[in-house]
């Protein structure tokens, strides 16, 4: 099966992706540079700000709407799990 440049599938892949290697790459480097770290909500919610910019490449630059869409899915759906986690704790 070969993927087009803008399909579903390469944007779900991309918002998928994007916000874990934020995560990981906050855990990594936010400690080592500053000595401290930010709670685990706020790096969530803060990796997950980091599809907007490629969902807005993905929808005016490029105009792969198909890709954009996956982006934003995926961001939806990321934004829900994050606010079911997180219920009660405010």
């Amino acid at each position: 099966m070969r993927l087009k440049k803008d399909s579903n599938l390469i944007g779900l892949l991309l918002g998928l992706a994007v916000p874990v290697i934020v995560y990981f790459l906050q855990l990594i480097l936010i400690p080592s540079f500053f000595g401290f770290s930010f709670s685990n909500k706020s790096m969530q919610l803060f990796a997950l700000v980091f599809n907007l910019p490629l969902f807005r490449y993905y929808i005016i630059n490029v105009n792969y709407e198909k890709s954009a869409r996956g982006i934003l899915f995926m961001t939806f759906i990321y934004g829900l799990i994050w606010v079911y986690i997180n219920k009660g704790s405010f």
